[in-house]
């Protein structure tokens, strides 16, 4: 419409309008872009992490089963009553933690008899 108007001054500030539009959008994609790099090294670091605790949790399982400290079914056994504490036994655990403490730790009263609760028993009376 200014073009009309002005002529050629018309269509010189038609084309700022417009270069000021894709710098806009240029910037605006570009922070995009590094929040998605940003929340990929996230993801990233969290699997790295993940792997790591999974190998940790497997060498310690094995370690204890291995050395007879604990029976391979009741290590099942509480790994599931455990799993139920969330209120479903879907072998994970969801933690609410904005209402309760990240680790919940049964006490000796409550945990099941066992080379679990003797192994604990045991260290406390050496």
């Amino acid at each position: 419409m200014r073009t009309l108007l002005l002529g050629d001054i018309g269509n010189r500030l038609d084309i700022a309008d417009t270069e000021r539009s894709v710098s806009a959008l240029q910037r605006s994609q570009q922070k995009t872009a590094e929040n998605l790099q940003r929340r990929d090294r996230s993801i990233d670091r969290l699997e790295d992490e993940l792997a790591r605790q999974k190998l940790a949790t497997q060498a310690l399982t094995r370690f204890l089963v291995q050395k007879g400290l604990i029976d391979e079914a009741e290590l099942e056994q509480f790994i599931e009553a455990v799993d139920a504490e969330d209120g479903v036994v879907d072998g994970k655990m969801v933690l609410d933690t904005a209402n309760k403490p990240r680790l919940i730790f049964t006490s000796q009263e409550k945990m099941p008899q066992g080379s679990l609760r003797d192994a604990s028993s045991q260290k406390s009376e050496s």
